[in-house]
């Protein structure tokens, strides 16, 4: 079927986990710099930085790693939704026993 559409569910799949694990390293490395906070790393400089990285970037790390959750469960679905509708085309092609329909 050269030339035809084709999605590769096995891709969807392989994007979908790698997009949630992005939003979890995104939460887990905010997470870390708040631990840090304005004491911990015994380095002025250092949680000065931290500081001002979680004050700045904060809220808006939340709301890229909310999003990729979101896009996550959309590709999940999407990919459903595919791999569905191409079961039943299949279904469709050998209703009467044979690969071609006749």
């Amino acid at each position: 079927m050269a030339g035809y559409y084709k999605v590769e569910l096995e891709a969807l799949a392989r994007l979908s986990a790698q997009l949630g694990e992005c939003g979890d390293t995104m939460r887990s490395a905010m997470k870390q710099l708040k631990d840090i906070g304005p004491e911990g790393s015994g380095y002025a400089e250092l949680e000065e930085a931290c500081d001002a990285f979680q004050n700045k970037w904060g809220y808006g790390i939340g709301l890229i790693a909310d999003a990729t959750s979101g896009v996550t469960e959309g590709l999940s679905e999407t990919r459903k939704v595919y791999e569905t509708l191409e079961e039943q085309i299949a279904e469709a092609f050998t209703v009467s026993g044979t690969a071609d329909g006749k």
